[in-house]
């Protein structure tokens, strides 16, 4: 859809900014003609307040506009009422050449198409006419217009082959440059787009609270646990793990106090866990370790090191201390009678069950 996107605008941009150019182009010799009238008025001022005679002035006026050129082969020319040719700055040598018989090389008579456009009051004529240096016709058009006092056609033109390379290369760089900047923009897209379906997913696989992994994950992790379970000789674990009457925590020293009971225990689940190992709210105080252990007293010690150290936590309620226990249950996966992992985690939440059963804060395996 991008790829469809992008050339369905280069091709947009192609046809409506070249249509532009081109206007652009043709808006501007005609302004150039209009620049060449204002120039041969002024010397034709001059003459009728008899400071320069009429030939001084014409040849004053044709010499200004036969230096002033524009652009890469820009000029003007100038052809008196009968076709002879006063100036032509790139072809001096046409400079006196009567032109009514001229015909281009598709025929056309140039000079009687220049006399009636420019005595309408300005108009473009389409012809060829040779390149500077070149004796081959290439299809041009001008603008011409008509000097009434002098009775001079002044014109000036571009060639079509050369305007539509400047307007290609014109376009090409321009619609390269919002090329560039819109594939820019589409790629901070995909990135802010990534990044927040990143920012998602982790509020789905995260507990907001603890920032532990939540019970979703667990699913979605337990695959890869059951793949990496075959090409170890660790064994995959589960630790369950509940806090112990947590319900008088939340009624004695309210919700807020609850919350920061929780935390403190997530935080140490995290400062014990190892690499490879998850640590997960499973739901409301209950917390579930999952990681390969070496043997089974291996994951009996990483959990009473945990019951151990959040037993030695003091909380402090408006000057009163109390202080929370746990209880675990382990249970390493067994490919005989576990056929998931989700039973796996059962067998652990039944020792946990054992433990609450025998008294509450211990560790039963």
């Amino acid at each position: 859809m991008i790829i469809i996107g992008i050339v369905a605008f280069v091709l947009f941009f192609y046809h409506s900014f070249s249509t532009s150019l081109e206007q652009e182009k043709k808006a501007q010799s005609k302004n150039f003609i209009e620049s060449a009238l204002g120039i041969i008025q002024h010397f034709h001022q001059l003459e009728l307040s008899e400071k320069l005679t009429t030939a001084e002035a014409q040849q004053l006026a044709m010499h200004t506009l036969e230096s002033a050129t524009y652009g890469d082969d820009g000029y003007f020319w100038i052809n008196d009422s009968n076709g002879k040719i006063l100036i032509q700055p790139y072809m001096p040598n046409l400079v006196g050449l009567n032109m009514t018989n001229w015909a281009d090389s598709t025929g056309k008579y140039i000079f009687q198409e220049f006399d009636r456009e420019a005595r309408k009051g300005g108009g473009w004529v389409s012809y060829t006419w040779p390149k500077l240096n070149t004796s081959e016709e290439f299809p041009k058009i001008s603008y011409v217009a008509h000097y009434p006092a002098w009775d001079w056609l002044i014109g000036t033109g571009l060639y079509l082959d050369d305007m539509k390379s400047d307007i290609f290369w014109a376009v090409l760089s321009t619609s390269g440059v919002l090329l560039l900047g819109f594939l820019i923009f589409i790629f901070t897209i995909i990135v802010i787009i990534n990044y927040f379906v990143h920012q998602l997913s982790e509020l789905s696989i995260r507990d907001s609270l603890t920032n532990l992994y939540t019970k979703r994950f667990l699913k979605e992790i337990s695959p890869a646990l059951l793949n990496h379970n075959k090409l170890t000789d660790h064994h995959l674990t589960a630790i369950f793990i509940d806090l112990d009457h947590f319900k008088s925590i939340n009624d004695l020293h309210g919700h807020d106090n609850g919350d920061k009971v929780l935390k403190k225990v997530a935080k140490i689940m995290r400062e014990n866990a190892k690499q490879r190992h998850y640590c997960m709210r499973y739901g409301g105080e209950e917390f579930v370790l999952i990681g390969f252990f070496e043997n089974e007293m291996s994951a009996v010690d990483m959990a009473e090191t945990i019951r151990h150290q959040v037993s030695e936590v003091c909380f402090i309620n408006d000057n009163n201390e109390f202080s929370v226990t746990l209880s675990a249950g382990v249970a390493l996966h067994n490919n005989l009678i576990d056929d998931s992992f989700a039973n796996t985690v059962k067998r652990a939440d039944m020792k946990l069950y054992e433990a609450k059963t025998a008294g509450r804060n211990r560790v039963v395996v």
